[in-house]
C-alpha cells in the first residue's frame, strides 16, 4: 500500500518523464494536390497543455513540464508537502490538498507557488486525513481520496466541505495517489494493494468500479490534448497507449518519454476535469499583408506574408496554433508560385486553402509567406481572408487577416465582376 509518511520519513524519490502527444516540430512546407486537410482542425480539438507536478518530502517544488518533450517550463518553490495538486474545473484556478496534519485546500499562484488562501476541509474527508489524490469534477467540485481507507470524497472548493463519494475502492485497495476525469465522463481512479501493486479502475457515472489493468507503481494521473500521462514512483510519466474500458487484470500499455529523477507527490494539468480547457494566458495573433499592395498587371506577381505570433504566457506545443488562409478569390485571377515556406511547422496549399498549423513558444512569431503571379487576361481583386483555427487566436488588428490587391489592364482599372 502506498504510504506517503513512509515516503517523507525515508527520503524515497520518485522522479518523472514524459511524453510526446504530438509531432510535427520540425519545419516543412508543401503543395499537395486538391485533398482533404485535418491538421489545423485536429489540434484545435484539444490544444496540449502544460503538465503541472509538485514535488514533496524536503525542497519542495512546483514545476511546469512541455507535454511533449519533457522540458521544464517553469520551476518556483511551494510552501509545504501537498498530497496531490489539480486544477479547478474551468482550468483557471490551481488547488492543492495538504498532506501531513489537517487536512486544507490551498490555492497555489502558478507564477511563484505561494498559497493566495486556504480553507480547512471539513466532514468525512477530515476524519482519514492523508489525502493523496486531487482532482476536478466536471460539475466543478473536488476529488479526493486517502492512502488509509478506500472511500473517495467530494470537497466543495468554495467552503472545503466535503462529502463521502458514493463509489469506492474495492477492499484491500487504498488510493494510489491520483484520479482524473476523462472526456467520456468516466474517472480514472489510481489504487493501491497492499503489496505496492497500482491497480486501474474506471468509474462509470453510475458509480459503478471496473478494473481496468495495473500499472508500474504510480503516485499520479492527468491529462493533456487528450492524452493521458501515469506519473510512476519510480522516476517516470507514461503515456498511455489506451484507456481500456473491458475488465482486465493486464498491465495497461504505455510509452515512456523520459526521467528526471525528481520526488513527484502529485500531478495535473488545466484539463484536469476531461474538458479542453486552456490554460490561462494561452493566446495568439494572425495578420496578413502583400507585396505590392497594388495596383498589379497580368504577370506580376505578388507575395503573401501571414504573422503568426504568441501574445500570451503559454506556449502552443505541436501543431496546436494554425490557421486557413481561403484563396479562392486570389486562385480566380493568379497561379500559385513554388511552394509556400515557413519558418516553423508546416504550410500546405490543397485546392484552394491554404492550411498552416505548428508550436508557438511563449513570445515567438512565425512567418508563412507565397508567392502568386497574376494570369494574362485577370481583371477585378485578389482579396482572400485568413483565420486562426485554434483556441485563443484573433486577428492582429481589425481588418488585419484581409488583403485585397486591385488588378489593372492596359491603364485601365477593372470593376470586379
Amino acid at each position: 500500500m502506498r504510504n506517503r509518511q513512509r515516503l517523507v520519513s525515508g527520503g524515497l524519490a520518485a522522479a518523472v518523464a514524459m511524453v510526446s502527444t504530438a509531432t510535427g516540430l520540425g519545419v516543412t512546407s508543401a503543395v499537395a494536390s486538391p485533398q482533404p486537410h485535418h491538421r489545423a482542425a485536429a489540434a484545435a480539438a484539444c490544444v496540449p497543455v502544460p503538465l503541472w507536478a509538485n514535488t514533496g518530502g524536503g525542497g519542495d517544488r512546483l514545476i511546469e513540464y512541455n507535454p511533449l518533450t519533457g522540458a521544464e517550463l517553469q520551476n518556483v518553490p511551494i510552501a509545504r508537502d501537498y498530497g496531490d495538486i489539480a486544477f479547478s474545473a474551468d482550468g483557471t484556478t490551481l488547488y492543492g490538498v495538504t498532506f501531513l496534519g489537517a487536512p486544507r485546500l490551498v490555492v497555489i499562484n502558478t507564477g511563484t507557488g505561494a498559497e493566495t488562501s486556504t480553507v480547512a476541509v471539513s466532514g468525512p474527508a477530515a476524519s482519514p486525513g492523508v489525502l493523496n489524490a486531487l482532482t476536478s469534477l466536471s460539475n466543478g467540485m473536488l476529488l479526493t481520496a486517502t492512502s488509509r481507507s478506500g472511500n473517495l470524497y467530494t470537497i466543495d472548493p468554495a467552503t472545503g466541505v466535503s462529502t463521502a463519494f458514493p463509489a469506492q475502492f474495492p477492499p484491500g485497495i487504498t488510493s494510489a495517489g491520483d484520479l482524473t476525469q476523462l472526456s467520456d465522463g468516466d474517472i480514472l481512479a489510481l489504487g493501491a494493494t497492499s503489496t505496492g501493486t497500482t491497480v486501474a479502475f474506471r468509474i462509470a457515472p453510475d458509480n459503478t468500479l471496473t478494473e481496468i489493468g495495473t500499472l508500474p507503481r504510480s503516485f499520479g494521473v492527468t491529462q493533456s490534448g487528450g492524452q493521458v500521462y501515469v506519473f510512476e514512483s519510480g522516476g517516470n510519466i507514461d503515456q498511455l497507449t489506451s484507456v481500456p474500458t473491458a475488465p482486465s487484470t493486464a498491465p495497461l500499455p504505455f510509452t515512456v518519454l523520459a526521467a528526471t529523477g525528481r520526488p513527484f507527490f502529485g500531478a495535473g494539468s488545466a484539463q484536469d476535469s476531461g474538458q479542453c480547457n486552456l490554460q490561462p494566458g494561452t493566446s495568439y495573433s494572425v495578420a496578413k499583408a502583400s507585396s505590392p499592395t497594388g495596383p498589379v498587371c497580368p504577370g506580376d506577381r505578388v507575395t503573401y506574408t501571414v504573422t503568426v505570433k504568441n501574445t500570451g504566457t503559454t506556449p502552443y506545443f505541436g501543431d496546436s496554433a494554425g490557421f486557413v488562409d481561403d484563396l479562392s478569390k486570389v486562385l480566380d485571377h493568379a497561379t500559385v508560385v513554388g511552394s509556400p515556406t515557413a519558418s516553423a511547422g508546416t504550410a500546405t496549399i490543397s485546392g484552394t486553402t491554404l492550411t498552416w498549423a505548428g508550436p508557438l513558444n511563449v513570445g515567438d512569431t512565425v512567418t508563412v509567406t507565397y508567392t502568386v503571379k497574376v494570369r494574362a487576361h485577370a481583371r477585378g481583386h485578389l482579396t482572400n481572408n485568413v483565420q486562426p483555427t485554434a483556441p485563443g487566436g484573433s486577428c492582429a488588428t481589425m481588418g488585419g487577416c484581409t488583403t485585397s490587391t486591385d488588378i489593372k489592364r492596359h491603364g485601365r482599372w477593372w470593376a470586379a465582376k
